[in-house]
C-alpha cells in the first residue's frame, strides 16, 4: 500500500523530475531533440547554450516547479492552506530569486509589479485578453492537489485562488484546476489512469462554471474539458507505441504554451502510458515545444498516482543536491499539516 506522504513525496519528485528533464528539451521540435541529443532524451542532460534559461545546471528546475515549490514552503511555514496571501507571498518569494525571475511571462510581470506596489500603466483591455490564456496557472496548480489528498472540489477551489492571482482568466483558471482535481484524485487508493482523466474533465468543467460565477474574465476559446477528452482518445488508442503516441498528441493536440494545449497534452500522455510515471515524463520531455511545463504537471499526476517508488533514488539524489532542496521533508511536513 502507498501511503498518503509517499503520494505527495512522489507528486514533488514527479513535477521536479518533468521539469528538471524536460527544461532541455523547451521550445525544440521533436526532430531537434532527436538531433541534437541523439534519440529522445530519457535522462538529465546539460542544458544547450540556446536555452532561455541562463545560469541553470544539469539537475535544477526551472520557474515550472519552483513557483510551485515556493508557494508550499509559504504554506508550511505559516501552516495556513491557499488562499490570497499565500499566492502572493510564494510568488513573489520565487520572484525573489534572479535565477526563476527571468522565467517571468508578461503576464506575472505585470501582477508582481502590481503586488509590490509599483505604477504599472493603465491598459483599456479588450473583452477577451486570449493571450493571457497561458500554462502558467497549470503548471503550479498541481501543488494544490498535493495539499488535498482525494479532496478533488478542495483541490479545484485552492487551484481557482491560486491561478487567478496571475491568470485571471476563465480557460487558464479552468486548466488549472483540471491538473488540481487530477492530482487530488490519484491519492485514491483504488483510482486507475483513467479516472485521472475523468478527474481532469472534471476538475476543467467545474473550474470553467466557478471562475465564471467569481467573475473572472471571460475568454474565447475552446473547451479545456473536451480538449483533454480528445487527447484521452488519441492517447488510448496508440497505446504501446511511444513514438506515434507522442507524435499525434502533439501534432492534433499541441504541447505549447497556451492553456488548452499543454494541459489536455498531459492527459493524453497519462492514457497513452496507462499512468506509468516514468513513461509519462518521458513522453512529455520529448513532445517538443514547451516541453518542461508539460512533463511537470504530468509529474504531479503520475508522481502522485505511483508514489515515490516509482522512481530511481537517482533522480531524487540529483534533484535535491542540485537545487539545494530536501523534498522528503517537504512531504513530511505537507502531510502533517494536512
Amino acid at each position: 500500500m502507498i501511503t498518503r506522504k509517499d503520494r505527495i513525496f512522489g507528486g514533488l519528485l514527479g513535477a521536479s523530475i518533468g521539469d528538471s528533464m524536460g527544461a532541455a528539451t523547451e521550445f525544440m521540435t521533436r526532430k531537434q531533440i532527436k538531433e541534437w541529443f541523439g534519440g529522445w532524451v530519457k535522462t538529465y542532460v546539460d542544458l544547450p547554450d540556446h536555452m532561455f534559461l541562463k545560469g541553470a545546471t544539469k539537475g535544477m528546475v526551472t520557474d515550472d516547479f519552483s513557483i510551485g515549490y515556493y508557494t508550499a514552503e509559504a504554506m508550511i511555514k505559516h501552516q495556513q492552506k491557499m488562499n490570497d496571501e499565500m499566492a502572493t507571498e510564494g510568488l513573489l518569494k520565487w520572484n525573489s530569486d534572479p535565477l526563476y525571475s527571468q522565467c517571468a511571462g508578461p503576464t506575472t510581470r505585470l501582477t508582481i509589479a502590481r503586488l509590490r506596489g509599483e505604477k504599472v500603466p493603465e491598459v483599456k483591455e479588450r473583452l477577451c485578453m486570449n493571450q493571457r490564456v497561458t500554462n502558467g496557472g497549470g503548471m503550479k496548480a498541481g501543488i494544490v492537489g498535493l495539499f488535498n489528498p482525494s479532496n478533488v472540489d478542495g483541490a479545484i477551489e485552492d487551484a481557482l485562488t491560486l491561478c487567478k492571482t496571475t491568470h485571471n482568466n476563465t480557460l487558464a483558471i479552468a486548466a488549472g484546476c483540471a491538473i488540481a482535481a487530477a492530482t487530488a484524485k490519484a491519492f485514491d487508493e483504488n483510482a486507475s489512469y483513467l479516472d485521472l482523466v475523468h478527474a481532469g474533465i472534471y476538475g476543467a468543467e467545474k473550474g470553467f462554471a466557478r471562475a465564471e460565477e467569481l467573475g473572472v474574465k471571460p475568454a474565447a476559446g475552446c473547451s479545456i474539458a473536451k480538449k483533454i477528452a480528445l487527447a484521452a482518445e488519441i492517447g488510448l488508442s496508440h497505446q504501446g507505441d511511444f513514438e506515434n503516441a507522442v507524435a499525434q498528441i502533439a501534432d492534433i493536440i499541441g504541447c505549447g504554451l497556451y492553456a488548452y494545449e499543454s494541459i489536455p497534452a498531459v492527459f493524453g500522455f497519462i492514457a497513452a502510458s496507462k499512468g506509468h510515471a516514468l513513461d509519462t515524463i518521458y513522453m512529455a520531455v520529448n513532445c517538443g515545444d514547451d516541453t518542461d511545463t508539460v512533463a511537470c504537471m504530468a509529474g504531479y499526476i503520475v508522481g502522485a498516482f505511483n508514489g515515490v517508488d516509482a522512481f530511481p533514488k537517482a533522480h531524487l539524489e540529483l534533484i535535491d543536491s542540485a537545487n539545494g532542496y530536501d523534498l522528503a521533508k517537504m512531504a513530511a511536513d505537507i502531510d502533517r499539516m494536512i
